[in-house]
């Protein structure tokens, strides 16, 4: 069992690092745009790393797009308050001038009497002649009926100019809505909320892009830690692999041929193990290039060679509250709950009636005074108001009522979800914080153990009063602990991470953190 313990524990090793890194490998980031700075090598800290990935990723990008479309929404929104006032102008010429024609008729005539009445006439005197007559002489006629007999009068066909067939028009129209029922102010807010929800969107696109790069970064640091490792460790069994082929031939017979094939064979093991981590390093480096926005043919140089260790506060109770404060997903869905609120006041408005004002004025130039061209026609204007009453749309609208509450209720209880999922995710945050601190402190104890146990076996194998496999078995233990240990440094920096995500700290001042 001794003999198969170094085996046991070079797998351990390989799982407790495939654990932590293993989420950075083969994923498949989001594409980013070409729009990069040139240059083949890029020297980078974690404050560098993640102001250059607030630039360049195209998830970023494409979140403050939809804002600045979101916001375009709500401006077409803001115009319902203004009038619309729009103009016309428009030039024809007609084949042919426009005409009335005016069929022939018949224009009947009935039957009548035209009545003479009884009457005075005077001959002045002299009328005829000097002295003739002599007088002013009156005449008397009797009154009479002048009969008229029934006729038709015909009336020919007319064709009448109502237009010269070049036309010119031009009009102005002005529309005002006065009382819209709600239906405007309910759009309004839609909009503005929607123009917030892409806001808490971008916010939390920019924390994701953080907290991937702060989880790259870190991953880079510990395969970087865990090459080192491995290389440190390569040389201890290499120079313990040179002693024992000199105990096996020149010693005391203590150590034999299978105990020196056992080294080699354990040197030969972490030498391939050793390359495999050298892949990673490079692998993660290469991902943390592609999480940046950084273009294929950059490579990254990490500046910190070993990970933080900064415990910070972690009990749930002192953080919730700003966990429900600051998380975008909790503001956004609130926003949509405002959103969803405007909607029924939308639906509502369908059972309102609507008052508009409006005003219009025409002229139209023809060469042509008379038809329909006459001078009033020629330019006219008119103002009103106009009402429009709902009375039946077919249930329409009560059914539209009825999908904007269920639409509210909906995001009501998806906040309340949201809310519930985040404290869990705190707590379990918090707790994992908590692990990690304490797994810090005996993993330290334990790694300074485990060299001094390594240093101790290395010495008494020299003077061959250990086994072979003892100083195997302490070298690798050495380099479990140590693996083991990077591991904890890296759970607690990438817990802290998540807690910093999950509290909604903004990306610009995680940019300027000082980590």
């Amino acid at each position: 069992m001794m003999g198969r313990g170094p085996c046991i524990c070079i797998a351990i090793f390989f799982v407790a690092f495939f654990g932590v890194a293993q989420p950075f490998f083969g994923q498949d980031p989001a594409h980013t745009d070409s729009e990069q700075i040139p240059g083949s090598t890029i020297r980078l800290n974690l404050p560098k790393a993640v102001s250059m990935a607030l630039e360049y990723n195209g998830r970023s990008k494409v979140s403050r797009a939809e804002v600045d479309a979101a916001m375009a929404r709500h401006k077409q929104t803001l115009s319902a308050w203004w009038p619309e006032l729009s103009a016309k102008l428009s030039a024809s010429r007609m084949d042919e001038d426009a005409n009335f024609l005016f069929p022939s008729s018949m224009v009947q005539v009935p039957a009548s009497q035209f009545p003479i009445p009884p009457t005075t006439i005077t001959i002045p005197a002299n009328s005829f002649g000097p002295g003739f007559p002599p007088v002013d002489v009156p005449l008397q006629t009797s009154g009479m009926n002048l009969d008229i007999p029934a006729q038709a009068i015909p009336v020919p066909e007319q064709d009448i100019k109502l237009m010269d067939r070049d036309i010119a028009m031009g009009s102005l129209n002005l529309t005002y809505p006065i009382y819209t029922g709600g239906l405007r102010t309910s759009l309004n807010k839609m909009t503005k909320y929607g123009a917030e929800v892409a806001k808490q969107d971008t916010r939390r696109t920019d924390q994701e892009v953080v907290y991937d790069v702060r989880r790259v970064y870190y991953s880079g640091v510990l395969t970087h830690r865990l090459v080192q490792i491995a290389e440190d460790t390569l040389a201890r069994m290499e120079a313990t692999l040179e002693l024992t082929e000199k105990l096996y031939q020149t010693g005391t017979g203590t150590v034999k041929k299978t105990d020196y094939l056992r080294n080699k064979s354990m040197v030969e093991t972490i030498r391939s193990m050793a390359a495999e981590l050298k892949q990673m390093h490079k692998t993660t480096l290469a991902t943390l290039g592609t999480v940046i926005g950084l273009e294929w043919n950059q490579d990254v140089v990490l500046e910190d060679e070993d990970i933080p260790f900064k415990p910070g506060e972690s009990d749930p109770e002192t953080i919730m509250d700003r966990a429900f404060l600051g998380n975008p997903q909790i503001a956004k869905l609130e926003a949509a709950v405002k959103a969803a609120e405007a909607e029924v006041g939308k639906a509502t408005s369908g059972h309102i009636p609507k008052v508009g004002f409006f005003a219009s004025t025409n002229k139209i130039w023809n060469s042509l005074d008379t038809g329909m061209a006459t001078p009033e026609n020629k330019f006219s204007w008119a103002v009103g108001i106009g009402v429009e009453i709902p009375i039946f749309q077919g249930f329409r609208v009560t059914a539209e009522q009825k999908e904007a509450r269920a639409k509210l209720q909906k995001r009501r209880h998806q906040l309340k979800l949201v809310q519930d999922s985040l404290a869990l995710e705190v707590k379990n945050t918090c707790y994992t914080l908590e692990k990690a601190v304490a797994q810090q402190k005996a993993s330290g104890e334990a790694l300074k153990s485990a060299t001094e146990n390594r240093e101790l076996n290395v010495r008494a194998y020299q003077e061959e009063l250990v086994e072979t496999k003892d100083v195997i078995e302490a070298q690798i233990t050495e380099a479990l602990i140590a693996g083991q240990y990077q591991k904890v440094l890296y759970e607690h920096v990438e817990s802290q991470a998540k807690l910093d995500f999950v509290l909604g700290i903004d990306a610009a001042q995680l940019a300027n953190a000082n980590w």
